[in-house]
């Protein structure tokens, strides 16, 4: 797997790092804009990456290589995506895969019409302690109630309340909460719990109309699920299933997924790590490297189902919100 990267921002930085170690995966280009040739200079210079485009169309061009990992900013991601696919790279993009259910659906049929690799970076669905919840809720019995929080004061909240505006609350770049911090919870409970039957959401709306916390209600059958996310302030973070015999316990930030407690009730706590990489991102770029080794479209594509789910999920809420997105 040989990755051009296009984008510059921090989460370039954590993706390269992740993955310096993996078998297979080899990162020999990066793109930015002009004005951002710089910082895409230091980044080579510090990984060590050859090729340095400020043209995009022309990284596209590079046959040598075969996956995009499209990191800019969350307006473009369909953009980007669209261009990689049918420029014939496989693509690999940041979370939020793309504004619309429409758009991720446009990119879905693309991939599968020229046999492509499409996976949307979301840590989570490869996260062993994910996957343990998932394939162990039944120890806890009859679910009742969920409840997740992802809390993260912004580094950029400050520039935000002197109307210093940075794509993270920006409506023109998709930004605020839901599609920023809550999309890990919806990918979390969704993944765990598959589609609920009704979605709501309750924003905290900001000076310019973008939501910098709010409260997703998803409605399912027996139960009901609360997805709380803040970029305005700090509290604990974490994901807590509550059945009739116990509760069972993420604990964290819900993208890390970082340690599970198991509550029964008249039973000793139990605490389950599964993890085995010291960073959030490695177990989904050693998924990627796997199945791209082993040409299983039919896994990305299964992937690629829930990926188009969530979204539909989280398009509803921003609708119900009114959050209004500028682009």
């Amino acid at each position: 797997m040989k990755i051009g990267i296009a984008g510059n921002g921090k989460i370039v930085h954590e993706m390269i790092g992740a993955t310096k170690n993996i078998q297979d995966l080899e990162i020999v280009a990066i793109c930015s804009r002009p004005q951002s040739r710089q910082k895409a200079e230091e980044i080579a210079d510090k990984f060590n990456i050859d090729k340095i485009y400020t043209d995009y169309n022309q990284m596209l061009e590079d046959g040598e290589i075969d996956f995009i990992y499209v990191a800019v900013a969350n307006n473009v991601h369909y953009e980007y995506t669209k261009k990689a696919l049918e420029a014939g790279k496989n693509v690999i993009c940041e979370k939020p895969f793309t504004i619309t259910a429409k758009q991720t659906q446009e990119l879905i049929d693309l991939a599968k019409a020229k046999n492509l690799f499409l996976f949307e970076a979301i840590t989570i669905l490869y996260a062993p302690n994910y996957q343990y919840i998932k394939e162990n809720l039944e120890q806890i019995g009859q679910l009742r109630y969920v409840h997740a929080n992802y809390a993260q004061y912004s580094s950029r909240y400050d520039r935000y309340l002197n109307k210093d505006v940075a794509p993270a609350f920006s409506p023109e770049h998709a930004g605020g909460a839901l599609y920023d911090l809550n999309i890990y919870n919806l990918h979390f409970v969704m993944g765990v719990l598959g589609i609920p039957k009704e979605v709501i959401y309750r924003p905290n709306l900001g000076f310019n109309g973008i939501d910098i916390s709010g409260t997703a209600l998803l409605d399912y059958d027996d139960y009901t699920v609360v997805c709380s996310a803040a970029k305005d302030s700090e509290s604990i973070s974490g994901i807590v299933f509550q059945g009739e015999k116990g509760y069972m316990e993420l604990v964290g930030a819900p993208n890390a997924c970082a340690l599970v407690k198991v509550h029964k009730k008249g039973e000793e706590e139990i605490l389950i790590n599964k993890e085995k990489y010291n960073h959030r991102m490695v177990n989904e770029f050693v998924a990627f490297t796997e199945i791209f080794k082993q040409q299983d479209l039919a896994t990305c594509y299964k992937t690629l189902e829930h990926s188009l789910n969530v979204m539909k999920v989280l398009e509803q809420a921003r609708i119900s919100g009114k959050v209004e997105f500028n682009i």
